[in-house]
């Protein structure tokens, strides 16, 4: 899967879960339209229905199955890797009600292997995702082309039980149509169409790898004036950990929560004055969020250059108060909780 195709890359992009973990962003003619009015140019941009953040892993499986079982026409998702066996079946039990099921998975991971056989003799529409990317990294549910969830955890077991990552539930139209279109364009691609046009995410709210995820990125971590807090697997990618250090040099209060206590990214930052904390052994951060000042980033890409240039993924900013609050609340929670790498 980790082809040698090069796509040109809008918007100079250079943007997974593995340590290093897709390309051009296209998609279908007749589905390249951007949302019902053309608003939502800008990652800030008002929604006109706030997005609902939950936090794994307390809750997590059951909000995912209650939204694969509230199905009524439709659920199309792109995961990275699923393992849970009890999402899988319920996916065939809404398929055997009627409705229209389709499933984007990444190839190279190999814990697919325990649901693609429910997925296969349950009669549900599964593909291994297009070669195009690096990984197919995305975690996302579209129920009925009315909600998506948007999410930095996959259908794996530990999701469930000890991972940190955090998601939202949006239900603004436009963001629907960009989420529908990426996955309309990744669905034929896996199905070996070619010669499809690009995806019309020039007027988007979301931060999409390969598009524009590294321009947004960078741009949100730019714009913290008082506060820069980041829960990461790592930093690998060199202009993030610029932008980082950078932001403490111009007086903004930076900290960094780390899974990897080893990653490169820290004698930086401890250098620069920079609070760097590891969790404790009771959870696995394998959250991707970044707060600046009162707007969070939540999503699948992971600070590196696959992540961010190569793969597939989606991500959004929440920057609706209450839908923010329990964002910063369970940071602090977190960051509390932490030891300081020494």
């Amino acid at each position: 899967m980790k082809s040698s195709v090069l796509v040109a890359v809008v918007l100079s992009v250079m943007a997974g879960c593995r340590s290093d973990n897709a390309a051009d962003d296209t998609t279908d003619p007749d589905a390249s339209v951007d949302g019902p009015d053309g608003t939502g140019c800008t990652a800030l941009t008002p929604r006109t229905e706030p997005v609902e953040t939950f936090v794994g892993p307390t809750g997590l499986q059951a909000r995912m199955a209650a939204l694969i079982d509230g199905a009524q026409h439709s659920i199309d998702i792109q995961m990275y890797l699923w393992t849970v066996k009890d999402l899988a079946t319920r996916l065939v039990s809404a398929k055997q009600r009627g409705v229209t099921i389709r499933v984007i998975l990444d190839p190279d991971e190999a814990g697919n292997n325990s649901v693609e056989p429910i997925f296969t003799s349950g009669g549900v529409d599964w593909k291994n995702a297009t070669t195009l990317y690096s990984y197919s990294h995305a975690k996302y549910l579209i129920v009925d082309r009315q909600q998506v969830a948007i999410m930095s955890m996959n259908f794996n077991a530990d999701a469930m039980v000890n991972e940190r990552n955090y998601g939202i539930i949006d239900k603004d139209p436009e963001d629907i149509a960009d989420v529908q279109s990426i996955f309309e364009y990744d669905w034929k691609m896996a199905n070996g169409a070619t010669g499809l046009a690009p995806a019309n995410l020039t007027c988007t709210r979301l931060i999409v790898s390969p598009t524009n995820s590294k321009q947004r990125l960078l741009e949100h971590i730019q714009t913290a004036t008082t506060s820069l807090d980041f829960e990461v697997m790592y930093i690998s990618e060199a202009s993030v950990r610029t932008a980082i250090t950078d932001a403490k040099t111009r007086g903004v209060n930076v900290r960094v929560l780390i899974e990897d206590p080893t990653d490169a990214s820290v004698p930086v930052f401890k250098a620069a004055g920079i609070p760097v904390k590891q969790p404790p052994s009771s959870i696995y951060l394998h959250s991707k969020l970044i707060i600046a000042d009162d707007v969070a980033f939540v999503g699948s890409e992971n600070m590196s250059f696959t992540s961010l240039a190569k793969n597939r993924e989606v991500g959004a900013l929440v920057f609706e108060p209450t839908a923010f609050a329990p964002i910063k609340t369970q940071f602090d929670s977190d960051w509390n909780a932490s030891s300081t790498i020494p």
